[in-house]
């Protein structure tokens, strides 16, 4: 027993010695002034750990809808892939201040764990001695796949459950107790259900490997009892999971599986040279994130031993066809788009390819497992020559191929060398029944992974933690004054950002949103209004005057025109991410150096009459003025207006060094650069009014492709985005004549053409007086109910809820049940209220959870009801 705990200690004291050195030589705090917080770590998690906290502590309902996932949004699939990790609750022993250090110690202890758990599979299964044991541990959690997806802190569980499940599997089919298996599955589900998903893959075919470790060769009748053994208690693991399957189901059948690819798809992606070109040290660049060939390095020992099993005689050729055939898997999947889409639950993943990779890595290791148990007591010297000779053919390879492998160096393969030789000498030279032989085998793996996990990390960018602290401190001390109580309802909107995800940080209703979760209606619904939108985020960043009140927004915060110069070192420096002319619109209640707050006293309410002709109204794609006087005109109950945005022509149109080389169809223009020093289109135009104007920017104009200037100024926009969107061009700017230029960046850009609109202030604010007495005045508000009371001119008019339509929701009006009814293609939600006033009350009522519930109880008394047999199979084989 002495013997296993000082394993575990001699693993723990050496991966903390590694931790700490990378620590030291990365600047991670305490030991520099840089966070792990990058990409989507530091853009979405990070935000997403402070709702987590504020759900536990303060408001349960956080988990079921928030009012701080954009303009509202269901939670559960958010949770179910972000946020069930059972180490998240060491975030509630730190303050959000804090939370950068708190992510630092959770990823330090998942990639231990990681380690400590392929301890515990490899010494029940295996029974290597304590340096072997040390050395495959310590190799699996400091594994390629670990180091660069460690910025998706929530898959790192699949590595911790990984070995405990496949423990379970071998004690399954060998017919002992089906608990670690079913119970590890289960709560892998749990923790995160897509990467459970992808293991589950692996374990359909892993199984006919494990079987033959055990049996050595294929008997038909044995093999199919036992399949049918590991299928039944897989599925008993998958209902015991169902209290957060069921409801992730039907929450994505709202968000990521609309995307879900339903044609085939054969195109070829990475040669078998291009997805083995990662076996080397610090195979890796950013630009691997977005797109590259997938992460399986998991040291370079295990490379050698993989040449040495499938080399061994004592190992049954049976084995070695399985594990080569599992390998080809592996190989087309990588190959192939379509096996690749399957791992991903049918869908491309937008950056971090090949998230399965981990299952080979662990796969390698125990094929490396394998060759360690039944190495033979020397290998002849021409073996060795040969393995070394195949090796360096690799490295002259991929020498030859360094342009076509940018994250590949000459030192990176020299180092790569350098190790394979040290570990073929001593394989030679030393005998590895000789513990110091292993010791010292395990000393240089410790420096090939310290190396290998180094040069990683170094390619990432990282947030500096004073500016980190001294951004959400300004966030908490900008929002919080101004968040609604219960007893009423509006949002925040910020023209400045660090995250799209600020409102979970700090708890306030605003308006963006980044997830892989998002409901699939919010961005239709914000590429109809002319905002930024993605298939997994949403920027209310050129909000209308129309929008603003729309939305509810009565507090709009901006920033300073120039506090850079004020700035110290560690401050954050705020800057807007688009032109923002209207905020001058509303009265500024409160300034300080760095950001403005202006109120909006007459915003609509959440809820807002509107004529019957809501039933039938819809948007149009690429058309967000017309969307925009659509929802104007359901409001103008009287229909007294003509539509508030009107088209204007520009002055002039000039083309400086460039020149239209097609016109295309309709307005759809090829512009071609002159190669001059000065390439620019330039838009004039002279506003006969005091209102507002806008531009309608085409969706071709990114940040990459063009520069725009307002009056010589630059002009911010944001992008990406997917549609036509609405941008400021004047406000208070009478007689005042306007110059709007577009700089090309490339020698050729397809776009279509922008256009100008102006707004009609005047009759906009009569009908915004005329209708306050028809919205909905909310009087109590939690994350899954509002309730409030509206007066409704007509008995054939509707209540307008801004809210993305889910089905979820139930209305009722004087407490009798009101049908909640989708409008304006789905991405709203109506509710037929009569004439008069009434008390209306919203409910988010999933019923998925009770499914859930029910599936998980099943599972449990299968789980149960199999042991139970097993217990009584067990006493008849011992009598």
């Amino acid at each position: 027993m002495k013997k296993h705990i000082f394993s575990y200690l001699i693993y723990s004291l050496l991966f903390s010695l590694i931790a700490i050195i990378v620590a030291i030589l990365m600047g991670f705090a305490p030991f520099g002034k840089e966070t792990m917080l990058t990409v989507d770590l530091g853009q979405q998690y990070i935000d997403f750990f402070s709702l987590f906290k504020e759900a536990l502590t303060k408001d349960p309902g956080l988990i079921i809808y928030s009012f701080q996932k954009s303009i509202g949004g269901e939670m559960i699939g958010l949770w179910a892939y972000y946020l069930l990790s059972p180490f998240n609750l060491i975030l509630l022993f730190f303050n959000e201040s804090n939370f950068d250090s708190a992510v630092t110690l959770i990823s330090y202890l998942k990639l231990l764990s990681a380690g400590l758990t392929m301890m515990y599979f490899i010494d029940h299964k295996y029974k290597l001695n304590q340096p072997m044991l040390i050395v495959f541990s310590l190799s699996y959690s400091l594994m390629s796949y670990s180091i660069v997806f460690l910025l998706n802190i929530m898959w790192l569980d699949a590595l911790i459950m990984l070995p405990l499940i496949a423990l379970g599997l071998d004690y399954l089919l060998r017919g002992r107790s089906p608990l670690i298996y079913t119970i590890s599955l289960g709560l892998m589900l749990i923790f995160n259900y897509y990467v459970a998903y992808m293991i589950c893959i692996f374990l359909s075919f892993y199984s006919f490997f494990n079987y033959l470790e055990i049996h050595q060769k294929f008997d038909l009748k044995s093999l199919l009892k036992s399949y049918g053994r590991f299928l039944i208690y897989s599925i008993l693991g998958v209902l015991l999971a169902g209290i957060t399957l069921f409801p992730t189901f039907a929450s994505l059948l709202s968000s990521k599986a609309t995307h879900t690819l339903s044609e085939l798809d054969w195109d070829l992606v990475y040669t078998l040279g291009q997805s083995t070109s990662k076996l080397f040290i610090g195979s890796f660049n950013f630009d691997e994130l977005s797109s590259g060939s997938p992460n399986f390095y998991v040291g370079l020992v295990a490379l050698i031993l993989i040449i040495f099993y499938f080399f061994n005689r004592r190992i049954h050729w049976q084995e070695k066809i399985v594990a080569g055939l599992i390998f080809g898997v592996y190989l087309i999947s990588f190959r192939y788009d379509l096996l690749n889409i399957i791992w991903h639950g049918g869908q491309f993943p937008i950056w971090y390819e090949y998230r399965f990779s981990f299952t080979l890595s662990f796969f390698i290791l125990i094929l490396a497992i394998r060759a360690i148990q039944y190495r033979p007591k020397t290998y002849p010297t021409s073996f060795y020559f040969a393995t070394f000779l195949l090796i360096l053919a690799a490295f002259i390879y991929y020498y030859g191929q360094l342009d076509n492998y940018p994250f590949l160096s000459m030192t990176k393969l020299l180092v790569s060398l350098a190790f394979i030789l040290a570990y073929l000498i001593i394989f030679k030279l030393f005998d590895l029944n000789i513990k110091y032989s292993q010791w010292l085998l395990l000393a240089i793996v410790a420096v090939e992974l310290l190396t290998n996990t180094s040069l990683i990390l170094n390619e990432f960018s990282y947030v500096d933690q004073s500016k980190f602290r001294d951004y959400t401190s300004l966030l908490s001390q900008a929002t919080q004054p101004l968040q609604s109580s219960n007893q009423d309802f509006y949002r925040i909107h910020k023209n400045y950002m660090r995250t799209k995800n600020e409102a979970m940080y700090s708890h306030y209703t605003g308006l963006d949103h980044f997830g892989s979760t998002i409901d699939a209606n919010l961005p239709e619904l914000f590429g109809y209004l002319g905002q930024p939108d993605g298939n997994g985020f949403v920027a209310y960043t050129n909000g209308t005057l129309f929008t603003d009140d729309f939305f509810a927004i009565r507090y709009l915060l901006g920033v300073q025109d120039d506090p850079s110069p004020k700035l110290k070192e560690s401050q954050y420096n705020l800057y807007p991410e688009a032109l923002d002319l209207d905020q001058t619109y509303y009265p500024m209640v409160q300034s300080n150096e760095r950001y403005t707050v202006r109120e909006n006293k007459t915003a609509f309410g959440l809820g807002m009459e509107v004529t019957n002709q809501v039933l039938e109204a819809e948007f149009l794609k690429n058309n967000p003025i017309y969307n925009q006087n659509l929802l104007l005109n359901l409001l103008d109950l009287n229909q007294s207006y003509p539509d508030f945005f009107v088209e204007k022509e520009f002055t002039d149109i000039s083309y400086h060094n460039v020149t239209v080389s097609d016109r295309g169809d309709g307005d759809y223009f090829t512009y071609q650069n002159d190669n001059k020093k000065d390439n620019y289109i330039q838009y004039d135009f002279q506003p006969d009014s005091d209102n507002p104007y806008y531009f309608t920017l085409p969706s071709q104009y990114t940040h990459d492709k063009v520069d725009l200037e307002l009056n010589g100024d630059r002009y911010r926009f944001y992008t990406p985005y997917r549609r036509r969107q609405i941008t400021n061009a004047a406000y208070l700017a009478q007689n005042q004549p306007q110059s709007f230029t577009i700089s090309l960046k490339e020698n050729s850009m397809k776009a279509n053409l922008p256009a100008l609109y102006e707004f009609n202030l005047d009759d906009y604010q009569d009908l915004k007086e005329n209708h306050q007495t028809n919205n909905l005045v909310v009087t109590h508000h939690s994350s899954t109910t509002i309730a409030g009371r509206i007066k409704i001119e007509s008995d054939s008019n509707y209540m307008l809820v801004s809210l993305p339509y889910d089905k979820n929701w139930q209305a009722t009006v004087d407490g009798q049940t009101s049908e909640v009814i989708p409008v304006l293609n789905h991405t709203l939600m109506a509710i037929k209220v009569p004439q008069g006033d009434h008390q209306i009350e919203l409910k988010y009522r999933p019923k998925s959870i009770l499914i859930g519930l029910g599936l998980s109880l099943t599972g449990l008394i299968g789980v149960l009801l199999g042991q139970f047999i097993t217990n009584k199979h067990s006493k008849k084989l011992v009598n």
